[in-house]
């Protein structure tokens, strides 16, 4: 098989055999979310499932959370605010969005594999998430929990993916927990994104896209 046909997974295990660290994006890439639940709580508030995520989703209620300005149960609740206000129930939108945050996502075996063997191998091995302070228990929740040291979080970092300074931040950070200094170069970072990987090819890290096709409501 030539490199042009190689898979997402195998790109990265090669080219992660020169890299000092690999740093993987969360959602859409160790993450995975069915469109199931989306589609059972929209239907509870009346809402299709795409305008349900647009509602959830919407920028002004979201940033704050993924910038460490806003608690995730904060979020949730403005959530349920909003469902209120375009006319569902005030207990058929708090139970809505209880069902919804129940369903924290599911681990994608074949990355959480190669992120095994990579660490096995002596690989410094990283997530990177636009996410909220919830991060960690949502990740022990779904058995990914010993990935929780390792998440460089723009809740916590407080840019996000592809602003540069979130870049400037999960470096500093990782290099920090790695007690030594890498150089940009030999960090590998994928992401299901685009414009997050084009942000991070920019700021000097190499850059792959995870084109696996893995489902993801987020």
């Amino acid at each position: 098989m030539s490199h042009a046909e190689e898979s997402v997974h195998a790109v990265i295990r090669r080219r992660a055999a020169a890299s000092a660290a690999v740093v993987f994006d969360l959602d859409g890439v160790v993450r995975e979310f069915g469109p199931a639940t989306t589609q059972t709580v929209a239907a509870e508030v009346g809402l299709e499932p795409q305008e349900f995520l647009a509602l959830a989703f919407a920028e002004d209620l979201l940033e704050p959370v993924i910038t460490g300005r806003r608690t995730f149960a904060a979020w949730c609740g403005l959530i349920r605010d909003e469902l209120v206000a375009r006319g569902a129930a005030a207990a058929t939108a708090e139970g809505a969005v209880r069902s919804w945050v129940a369903d924290r996502g599911t681990p994608v075996a074949e990355t959480a594999a190669l992120m095994a063997e990579l660490q096995a191998s002596g690989t410094a091995v990283f997530v990177f998430t636009n996410g909220s302070d919830n991060i960690p228990a949502e990740l022990r929740q779904i058995g990914l929990g010993h990935l929780v040291d390792v998440v460089l979080n723009s809740a916590v970092l407080g840019f996000r993916k592809p602003h540069p300074e979130a870049y400037a931040a999960a470096h500093a950070a990782l290099e920090t927990h790695l007690r030594r200094s890498i150089d940009r170069p030999d960090v590998l970072f994928t992401d299901d994104r685009i414009s997050n990987v084009e942000g991070a090819a920019r700021f000097g890290w190499q850059a792959v896209h995870f084109d696996a096709g893995v489902a993801t409501d987020v």
